[in-house]
């Protein structure tokens, strides 16, 4: 949409009247109109800004114009750093009509685009020049920049090209403050803040150089609107210069060039606010100052995309090609800043679509560095996951270790029987089979324990060859120790070693871990009578207490 607006102020300006425009100093003690009575003092060749700064008169040249009074004219101009002037409509039949403008009153005659409008009053006889009194100009780049001479209908259309492309970036704009806050305040990324902030800026300085701000608050001054404006474009800057810094953060860590943008834009801040505070005195070396430090804040930028392209950065294409537009635009602005180029519209206007397409494609690429992101937590957190499962998980055997069994364990509210499993005679298995061999019977006998368990029991290797299994008391049958027994029977076993185990069952809660000690005694001495009765059986605690 802010391509079409944009593409909208060819029509809207086809029938304009070019504007040749003279200008003359006007001496202490002079008027306007005795200067403009003199021709040969008006210089219509030099910059207008050679001349300094001071009052002036300037004359605006073109042929005859005869008005229609259902489109009567009107005409525009570019809004400058001045205490008023008076604009004086000179008509075929001698007759002048003026309009007089001062700092307080702008609001009245400004339009989105900090464009001054003043319509030119009908009469049938043609207009033959416009004369416009300066006071107070500081003739920056100017004393009347960018005059035209077109139709009330043009001018409509021209308003309506510049409301719809402010409300398009403000718009645009809100969203991608929204959606990357939203997204910080997930992710806690220094780039995605920075780049809000950024964002947040852009919607300010849209705020005041279109002058807006004077539409919000009629009574402010418009040279107080140009001091907030010089302001808000160097914090833009300056967080433009912090979102590039910290978006290549990983592959540009330099300590110097840490300090090169700090300080650079530390001098542009000072620079906007000496202006803005000190203004109009000396305000041609002010503002040459701020140019020249706002053109500083572009050296780290140029450093830092090189570092980043040498270092072969990760999007960095994507960057250089939403980042092309903004620093084009910047550099012919801080070359209009210099009076290096002459004013255009389209200069004046267009830092707004190079902003436009610079936070469309940068939050493509804060997208891809979220994804990208993403993908490393959800890989570390993948990889502390497993790591917390082999912290807990007997590596040979695949059971639970003891800490994370008793972790697990305790708290259950519902009685539990536990079987204390031991594998008979394992040291004589060992040795005569060797421990590789010793190793595979360990996990058969567990495969086989496993094969006997209902569901939601837990197993763990309690140490050595000494397994336990809690099972909920609902769950657990009479003749479940006698099928542990069984399995580890017949199951397959290296070197065709004949393997059994011995259970001691013991059952209660697991409230705390003091009932957790309770219940292992209990099974551990009921595995020691099933040792004592002869091995390869099962013995509850509870036999034990009635035979003793």
């Amino acid at each position: 949409m802010l391509v079409l607006a944009f593409l909208a102020c060819g029509p809207a300006y086809a029938l304009d009247k070019p504007l040749a425009a003279c200008a003359a100093r006007i001496m202490p003690g002079e008027t306007a109109l005795q200067v403009s009575a003199n021709p040969a003092r008006f210089d219509c060749r030099s910059r207008q800004n050679d001349l300094g700064a001071g009052n002036f008169a300037v004359e605006l040249h073109f042929d005859p114009v005869a008005a229609n009074v259902d489109d009567p004219l009107v005409l525009h101009s570019g809004s400058v750093w001045q205490d008023g002037e008076t604009v004086r409509f000179r008509y075929a039949d001698g007759v002048e009509e003026s309009t007089d403008v001062s700092n307080q009153t702008t609001s009245q005659y400004l339009t989105l685009g900090a464009i001054l409008e003043f319509p030119v009053p009908y009469r049938q006889a043609a207009l033959t020049s416009i004369l416009i009194e300066t006071r107070g100009s500081a003739n920056l780049r100017g004393v009347v920049i960018g005059p035209r001479l077109m139709s009330r209908s043009d001018a409509e259309r021209s308003r309506l090209m510049f409301a719809a492309t402010y409300s398009a970036f403000v718009g645009m704009a809100l969203a991608l403050l929204i959606y990357n806050l939203s997204l910080w305040r997930a992710l806690r990324q220094k780039f995605q803040l920075h780049y809000s902030m950024m964002v947040a800026a852009l919607i300010a300085y849209a705020f005041t150089s279109s002058g807006a701000l004077l539409l919000v608050v009629p009574s402010m001054a418009n040279n107080d609107r140009l001091r907030v404006n010089y302001i808000v474009l160097a914090f833009c800057a300056l967080t433009g210069v912090r979102f590039v810094r910290t978006f290549f953060e990983r592959e540009v860590r330099e300590e110097w060039l840490r300090n090169a943008i700090l300080i650079a834009g530390i001098a542009a801040m000072l620079s906007s606010l000496a202006f803005a505070t000190l203004a109009p005195w000396h305000i041609g070396i002010l503002d040459r100052i701020y140019f020249i430090t706002m053109s500083a804040l572009l050296v780290p930028i140029f450093l830092l995309l090189a570092l980043a392209g040498h270092r072969r950065a990760r999007h960095f294409p994507m960057f250089m090609l939403a980042w092309s537009a903004p620093i084009v635009i910047t550099t012919l602005r801080a070359a209009y800043g210099f009076n290096l180029v002459p004013y255009s519209l389209w200069l004046d206007n267009g830092n707004l679509l190079a902003m436009a397409i610079e936070a469309m494609l940068s939050s493509l690429l804060v997208t891809a560095r979220v994804r990208e992101i993403s993908l490393q937590r959800d890989h570390a957190l993948a990889g502390e996951q497993s790591a917390r499962e082999l912290a807990a998980i007997d590596p040979l055997t695949g059971l639970l270790n003891r800490r994370s069994f008793i972790d697990q364990a305790i708290g259950l509210r519902s009685r539990q029987t536990f079987l204390l499993i031991d594998i008979d005679h394992f040291k004589v298995v060992n040795d005569r089979l060797g421990h590789e061999a010793g190793d595979r019977v360990l996990t058969a006998v567990v495969a086989a324990i496993d094969g006997c368990l209902p569901p939601r029991s837990l197993a763990v290797r309690l140490g050595g060859e000494e397994f336990g299994v809690l099972i909920p008391r609902a769950l657990a049958d009479k003749k479940c120790a006698e099928r542990v027994l069984d399995a580890v029977r017949s199951a397959q076993m290296p070197q065709g070693a004949n393997v059994t185990v011995s259970i001691g069952i013991s059952e209660g809660q697991v409230s705390n871990e003091d009932d957790w000690k309770r219940l292992y005694r209990l099974a551990d001495a009921a595995l020691y009578r099933a040792k004592s009765d002869g091995r390869d059986r099962a013995c509850k605690a509870t036999d034990f207490r009635h035979a003793a």
